[in-house]
């Protein structure tokens, strides 16, 4: 796990304490119960979600969730609000949790001490209090969210085996197989380059081959190692793996153009595609089940928190 990224995902829950730092007297956006939502705490979570966004996407990808952003922000704050609210009400002890949590994240990304953490905390502007707070509050709202929502929701065999069927290119290995190979290079000016070619054709001979590629091949290293890789279908190019999959194990093609050269390629391993067990990815299934169910009942949850809420808005955030 990169450092931008954990440090990006603390910000689940980082509203709470842009609410409690707006303390002069600004607009008002909306009104969630008895506390008002200013500039000043949409402006906060604005760039938060964004910063988040920045260290997951890039491109066209991040322009359109930026402005899917924009357009949400008083509603999602609003709903962040609700949770939050609900959260300070049940008083979760969460301190070892998160002690789990920070020793994970320090392993992961090789941080051997606590002060080396907040030393990488600080380098992104992040003081190591508010950042162990702010996954104080992640940890108590997903404590939140498993009582009121995750808990109650069930996942029987028939799901998952409908789950199964309806997703087996989901859970297909694609065919696998490792090749060796003699390469040569194109002529400068693009040509083949038929004297070599000739060459290791008349010398080529079954039995022969890691012979013949050690001493012809232009790859580098190939006096030492002939092996092109191993590869997924799909995974090589197009020239080459059309031939590899019409070879039988220790066959050996004639030669092959591809943008860069010619090769002559060996099959000396091939795994055939094949559909996973039900029973080797069921923990799998049973996970993507429940996180699907997991987002439609948790927007029910929140549905019924704003009815039994006092929300007005009173101006749009743009």
């Amino acid at each position: 796990m990169k450092m931008k990224i954990f440090l990006a995902a603390i910000l689940f829950l980082a509203t709470n304490f842009a609410i409690a730092q707006a303390e002069i007297v600004e607009e008002i956006y909306a009104v969630v119960n008895d506390e008002a939502i200013t500039g000043t705490d949409l402006k906060k979570f604005e760039m938060e979600m964004l910063r988040t966004l920045q260290a997951e996407l890039e491109g066209e990808k991040l322009e359109q969730a930026m402005a899917e952003v924009k357009r949400e922000l008083l509603n999602k704050f609003i709903e962040q609000k609700l949770l939050i609210s609900k959260v300070k009400e049940k008083n979760y002890d969460v301190d070892a949790d998160v002690e789990t949590i920070i020793q994970e994240i320090k392993k992961q990304n090789n941080i051997a001490s606590d002060d080396d953490l907040k030393r990488a905390l600080s380098q992104e502007g992040i003081e190591f209090g508010a950042w162990k707070d702010m996954w104080k509050e992640r940890r108590r709202q997903e404590r939140l969210v498993w009582d009121e929502v995750g808990s109650k929701i069930k996942i029987d065999n028939p799901q998952i085996m409908e789950f199964y069927r309806k997703n087996t290119a989901r859970y297909t290995v694609p065919a696998e197989f490792a090749l060796n190979c003699i390469y040569l290079k194109k002529n400068e000016d693009g040509s083949r380059p038929q004297d070599k070619m000739d060459l290791i054709a008349a010398e080529l001979k079954p039995g022969l081959f890691a012979e013949v590629a050690k001493k012809h091949s232009q790859l580098p290293d190939a006096a030492e190692n002939i092996a092109l890789g191993k590869f997924k279908k799909g995974e090589l190019d197009k020239n080459l793996e059309e031939a590899a999959l019409k070879l039988k194990k220790d066959e050996y093609s004639g030669w092959i153009e591809t943008d860069n050269g010619w090769y002559i390629i060996q099959l000396t391993e091939f795994s055939e595609e094949k559909v996973r067990e039900v029973k080797d990815v069921r923990e799998e299934i049973i996970q993507a089940l429940r996180g699907e169910q997991q987002q439609v009942k948790l927007k029910d949850y929140i549905a019924q928190l704003k009815k039994e809420s006092y929300i007005k808005i009173l101006k749009e955030y743009r």
